[in-house]
This record gives structure tokens, C-alpha cells and sequence, in this order.
């Protein structure tokens, strides 16, 4: 059948409207494109990691940079959240303890996410990081799963199964709204009466550095992916082979001073360090509240970690 005169007008007109998108609309896209401002290369996922920040550091004032380099504690912003905005906090952490009132994942997520909304509303939207200590386990967490402290790790000999251990934590810890854990402790345990000792692998660098794998559990090759946590070495350095008797407080031994020369404590104590570094791409490094005093200048004065140079 041939087509009514109607229709044929219908199909002349719907093909005229069509060449008319065709030809104007491209022309629409094109100004928009042209009056939306391109955004900030910092913002741009496609340009090296170096370019986006030295091109947000360049933006910064110097209040920001100092409140990206401020972590508080929860407990101190919670009550008043506004201040991870007016302050531009680059970081959060939970302590020994903090949760939110229902210590459930779900709502650990909400809390995390509710502190990330604040800290996307400052002027450069730069994202909080919130850190916890999952040391052996995502321990403030009600339910989660708590592994041996790491001297029992150190003594299956057994990096694959460190790994593994890291891996379960740094997925139960993210799903619940951290990417930071302040984990794995390198220190090299030398006198059993530092009351931190369950946190080291042992008292042999050797075996430290072998359990690194930990590091590779927490991190695993993409920090994107969610399942993943930034790790942290801590405590820089020492804090394992401080002499006894050379603490200010009550405790004879932590936080104190580590007597030693440059070669040992080298061997000893940075070793873990290096690995750490060269080896495993750590992405974070604690300073350790001990001193170190070397005995080539002669003992009596002792630098801090946080202060040396």
C-alpha cells in the first residue's frame, strides 16, 4: 500500500526534526563544553599521582596544609562534626575503645561516612582518612575476628599464613568504613620486660623482616581496591630495644632510650624499616615515642625519634 499524503508529511517532518538535532545539538554540547570549567588536575584520576599534588599543594593555604596534617580522635569531634569542616582535618582515628554507641559494622560505616561528608564540603573537598588500630584484629569492633598478637605469628614461621591473617583483617576493617590501619609493628624485641613485646614478630631482625608479608595482606597490590587498607611501620625506630631503667614514667623500660652505636642500631633496629620501604612499598611510618642515645658521642644525650633529624 502507498503511503497517505498525512503520513508522508508526518515522515518528512519527523526526518527534518532529526537532521535538525543532528546539526544543532553537537552545537549545544560544543558551547556547553565550552562555558563548563575544566576541572582542577588534582581532580583528574588520569594524571600522574606527582602532577595532581603539587597541583593541590598550590592551592593550599598554609591553615589547610596544617589541618590536613591534624588526626584527631573521635571522641573529640564527634559531639560537633562541623569541625572536620572549619578545620579541614585531613584525618580521624579511633583509639582504643572508640565506637559509636551501636557497635555494630553498619553502623561504623555511617559514622565513617558522616565524618567523609564533612570533610568533602571544605573548600578543596580533599577526602578524610580514618585510621583505627587493627594491630591483631579489627579489635574495637564487636564480632569481628581477633588473631594472636604478632609474637605468636612470629613463632609459626610462617609469612604466607601472616599474610593471609592481614588479608581477613584489612578486609573486615574497610568493609566497616577505615582504610588505615596503624599495623604491622616491626619493632625488634630485645628485653622481654618492655611490656609491648607481644607486638613484636621476635627478637631477631631476620624474622621481622620475613613477616613483612603482613604488610602485602593489609595493602595487597592496589589500594583502590576496597578490600584493602594503607598500612602503617611503627614505631619508628627502637621502641623494642630501649634500655631498662631509662623511662621517665612508671614503666622501667617503655618509651625509653635506646642505647646503642649507629652500626647496631642500624642492624637491629632500621633494618625492618628498609624492608619495609624498599621491599613491600609501606604506605605509612609511625614515629616511636623512645630516644635513641649514641654511644660515639658519649652517653648522657639522648634525641627523640619525633626530633631527629
Amino acid at each position: 500500500m502507498r503511503p497517505s499524503p498525512r503520513s508522508r508529511h508526518r515522515r518528512r517532518s519527523l526526518l527534518a526534526a532529526a537532521a535538525l538535532a543532528v546539526g544543532v545539538l553537537p552545537a549545544l554540547a560544543v558551547q556547553n563544553a565550552e562555558a563548563a570549567p575544566a576541572p582542577a588536575p588534582y581532580l583528574n584520576p588520569r594524571l600522574p599521582v606527582a602532577k595532581r599534588v603539587a597541583d593541590l599543594l598550590g592551592r593550599m593555604t598554609l591553615a589547610e596544609k596544617i589541618g590536613q596534617m591534624t588526626q584527631a580522635e573521635r571522641g573529640a569531634i564527634d559531639a560537633d562534626q562541623s569541625q572536620i569542616t572549619s578545620l579541614g582535618l585531613g584525618s580521624v582515628l579511633s583509639g582504643g575503645g572508640s565506637t559509636p554507641a551501636s557497635n555494630t559494622p553498619a553502623a561504623w560505616a555511617d559514622m565513617v561516612d558522616g565524618y567523609q561528608a564533612r570533610a568533602l564540603a571544605t573548600r578543596l573537598g580533599i577526602p578524610l582518612l580514618y585510621g583505627v588500630d587493627s594491630v591483631h584484629g579489627h579489635g574495637n569492633l564487636v564480632g569481628a575476628t581477633v588473631f594472636p598478637h604478632n609474637i605468636a605469628m612470629g613463632a609459626t614461621r610462617d609469612p604466607a599464613l601472616v599474610r593471609q591473617e592481614e588479608q581477613i583483617v584489612a578486609q573486615e576493617t574497610r568493609a566497616t568504613g577505615p582504610q588505615w590501619v596503624f599495623a604491622p609493628c616491626v619493632c625488634v624485641a630485645r628485653d622481654d620486660r618492655w611490656g609491648r613485646t607481644y607486638e613484636s614478630f621476635g627478637e631477631d631482625p631476620n624474622l621481622v623482616v620475613q613477616m613483612e608479608t603482613a604488610i602485602d595482606g593489609f595493602q595487597g597490590r592496589d589500594l583502590s581496591d576496597t578490600g584493602n587498607v594503607l598500612a602503617t611501620a611503627k614505631h619508628y625506630a627502637g621502641d623494642g630495644d630501649t634500655t631498662y631503667g631509662t623511662s621517665a614514667g612508671d614503666y622501667k623500660i617503655d618509651q625509653g632510650v635506646t642505647i646503642t652505636d649507629h652500626q647496631s642500631f642500624w642492624k637491629i633496629d632500621l633494618a625492618p624499616y628498609v624492608a619495609a620501604v624498599k621491599k613491600h612499598d609501606i604506605g605509612s611510618i609511625m614515629p616511636s615515642f623512645s630516644s635513641v642515645d649514641w654511644t660515639e658521642d658519649g652517653v648522657g644525650n639522648p634525641v627523640n625519634m619525633s626530633a631527629s633529624k
